[in-house]
Parts: structure tokens; sequence; C-alpha cells
């Protein structure tokens, strides 16, 4: 039965893994793009459906993660940033998302963290990016609240939704229909950034031209 897989598995391991990664990512950049937080989250409100996890303490430990995950973000940016810009692959430093999440955080300053939170590029380097750039503390932080508490109940919320139509309708049909979601919330920062930029394009070039 896969519920009584699912209770196998520890709760306190579980809950310590979802708040660990969100904590993880923007302090181990390269670690976030290679095992994306919002997973985990997700399979905690599987986990919760069936009865193995609190679903109270997923939420809790997921947001608390989430906060402290851009905290940390934030004074490595203001510690290292330079550095770890430096040392970072190249092909990442030279990657669309990475350009994003630079254009992103000088257009939109701590707003970045916000319109990030769902993209997981955007999610690893904006925090550590705005304490490199000396986003003002009390605005991050706030911003970072609130993307938090949008974000991570939600993840949580997906799982929830797909562990409980599993049967119902078909597990295949629930994870692509959570899967466009993730994607279109993800994408969402890149366009804003896109248009934000050919917009600063053409009023550079009407500048010119007068």
């Amino acid at each position: 039965m896969v519920q009584e897989q699912l209770a196998a598995v520890p709760a306190w391991l579980t809950l310590l893994i979802v708040f660990l990664l969100p904590m993880a990512e923007p302090a181990l950049p390269l670690l976030g793009m290679l095992l994306p937080s919002q997973t985990a989250l997700m399979a905690s409100g599987v986990l919760a459906h069936h009865g193995a996890l609190p679903l109270p303490a997923a939420i809790a430990m997921a947001v608390l993660g989430a906060l402290a995950g851009n905290v940390v973000g934030h004074l490595v940016g203001r510690r290292w940033g330079p550095r770890l810009a430096a040392n970072l692959p190249a092909r990442v430093t030279g990657s669309p998302g990475y350009r994003a999440a630079m254009h992103t955080v000088g257009a939109y300053s701590a707003r970045a963290v916000l319109l990030g939170r769902s993209n997981a590029v955007l999610r690893t380097l904006v925090p550590v990016m705005c304490g490199a750039a000396g986003v003002p503390w009390a605005r991050f932080l706030g911003l970072s609240l609130l993307s938090s508490l949008l974000w991570a109940p939600s993840c949580v919320a997906v799982g929830l939704i797909a562990g409980g139509s599993w049967q119902k309708c078909g597990g295949s049909g629930v994870l692509a229909a959570a899967g466009a979601a993730v994607l279109l919330t993800s994408s969402l920062p890149m366009l804003l950034s896109y248009l934000s930029g050919r917009k600063a394009q053409a009023s550079a070039g009407l500048t010119t031209a007068g």
C-alpha cells in the first residue's frame, strides 16, 4: 500500500529536509540549481495527504526555510557577493537565467525577491545579488516574508492536491497540470525581465534619435 510506504518515512527527517533545502538554495547556488527545493515541498504535501506528515508542520517548516534562505542569501551577498560571482562557472554566469537574475535585481530591486520566488534559478541567485547590490535590509526582509508566505504553502498545497487526486483523476494528469502551473509561474519573472529590457532599449533608442 502506498500509504503504508509513505508512513514509513520518518517525519522528523522529512521536515528537516523541507526546512534545509529552501534555506540552502541561496547560500549554495550550485546546490540550489541541482536540487530545487520546490520538489521537496511538493513531496511533503503528498506525505501530508497520506498522514505520514503533519500538514501544519510541513507548511511552517517550508515557510521558515524559505525565509531563512533569503536571509542567509542576503548576508552572503553582502559579505562575499563579488567573490562568489567571480568563482561561478562560465556556463552559469553566461546562462539566460543568470542574466535574467541580474536584470531583475537591477530593474526591480527588492521586488525581485517576490518576482523570482517561483523560478529555481532566480530563487537561488536573487537574494545573494540583492545583498551584493546593497538592497535595504528592512524592505528585503518584508518582501522575503511575503514571498515565503505565498510560495511555500502553494508548493505544499500542490503536493496535497496531487496526493488526494492520484487515484481519482489519474496521477499523470495531476502531475501534468501541476507541471504546467509551475512552468507558467516560473516563466513570469523571465517574461517581465525581458519586457522591461525591451522597453529600456526602446527608450534609449528614442533618446539617441532625439
